[in-house]
């Protein structure tokens, strides 16, 4: 026979089982509901991406061919690749080749626009996830430590150091890491696409100065927020009562403070983990690293549209998962989440 838990009575335990059994069932239906909204969302983006490379100045088939080519070159280059005739035709025409694969040709890098866009977004997701996992760690720990300190100098010294970092713009600091890392202390590589393909601890002491660059942008945020809601956490008042219970530290810790102060916390994590897995247009620049967003800048100037659309809409799909996977992991977390039609 199973003994409970301090300060746990039998029917908490089974209340909490049925809660257990009860997502179990649902989860799947929330995931089944967010999977048949993304396509829909996808079509509003679509049409948005489109609509604006319209108005984007420059001509493809001028930029493909170079300014000696003719006007009547220009104009059969832009027939043959459905760049000319009625828009929603050439909408038409642009949405069936994303759907089967026919991406077209980079104006700018004449390669296919498949393999280019995937084999960009790889750098920027091994990018990204190597920032978000120096960020994660760091920005909990620092605010778990304030909320333990709240209103002491330590608490009012890390306060302003985050705020003013947070002040500091993400190409500030970039430029900052180059000329310390560059100039003064030339530790780590400040050209950080030298070391892809040589093998993984080459390429992560390549993309160290990046991720750190990325990683320093969101702290004060996380770190911020983390505080905010541990102090909330340990004032309320079903703290106060688990603590008069008795309940020990290790489920004190666990049941109550870490779970609930993490509710906020992975809301924001998930649209930031979604942001830097599509790539950071300003240190991918700065560090000369292959990225998905360093690709997008240059599609932009030299409208290269079949990049630029790929890219867009690739971006507006890892950007839809991520909001999935937090949704899944908010209903594990919070206790006071129910499912009922699909909500």
């Amino acid at each position: 026979m199973s003994v409970p838990a301090s300060g746990e009575t039998g029917s908490a335990m089974a209340s909490r089982s049925a809660l257990f059994r009860e997502r179990q069932r649902a989860t799947p239906k929330l995931i089944g509901l967010r999977l048949l909204q993304i396509p829909a969302v996808l079509c509003v983006v679509s049409i948005i991406v489109f609509a604006l490379i319209e108005v984007v100045p420059g001509d493809p088939g001028r930029n493909a061919l170079g300014q000696y080519a003719t006007a009547e070159q220009v104009a059969q280059w832009n027939a043959s690749h459905n760049l000319d005739g009625a828009l929603i035709e050439r909408y038409i025409a642009w949405t069936g080749g994303l759907l089967t694969g026919d991406w077209g040709i980079s104006l700018v890098y004449d390669e296919p626009v498949l393999d280019l866009v995937f084999g960009r977004l790889s750098n920027s997701m091994m990018l990204g996830l190597y920032a978000f996992l120096m960020l994660v760690p760091i920005a909990i720990g620092l605010g778990v430590a304030q909320a333990r300190r709240e209103g002491s100098r330590s608490d009012r010294a890390l306060t302003i150091v985050l705020m003013s970092l947070a002040a500091v713009p993400e190409f500030v600091i970039g430029v900052l890491m180059l000329i310390v890392f560059g100039l003064a202390l030339p530790i780590l590589p400040i050209n950080s696409g030298d070391a892809l393909g040589q093998g993984l601890p080459a390429q992560l002491r390549a993309m160290t100065l990046p991720a750190i660059t990325i990683a320093l942008g969101s702290l004060a945020v996380f770190a911020r927020m983390t505080r905010n809601a541990v102090i909330e956490t340990t004032g309320s008042q079903f703290y106060r009562t688990a603590v008069v219970k008795g309940v020990d530290g290790s489920a004190l810790l666990r049941r109550h403070v870490a779970r609930n102060s993490m509710i906020p916390v992975v809301s924001l994590l998930g649209i930031y983990l979604g942001a830097m897995l599509c790539g950071s247009a300003v240190v991918e620049t700065l560090f000369s690293y292959p990225g998905l967003g360093a690709l997008l800048v240059t599609a932009t100037q030299q409208k290269d549209i079949f990049v630029l659309t790929a890219g867009v809409m690739i971006t507006a799909v890892i950007s839809m998962l991520a909001l999935l996977a937090t949704d899944v992991v908010f209903t594990m977390i919070d206790p006071r989440v129910r499912f009922s039609g699909g909500s």
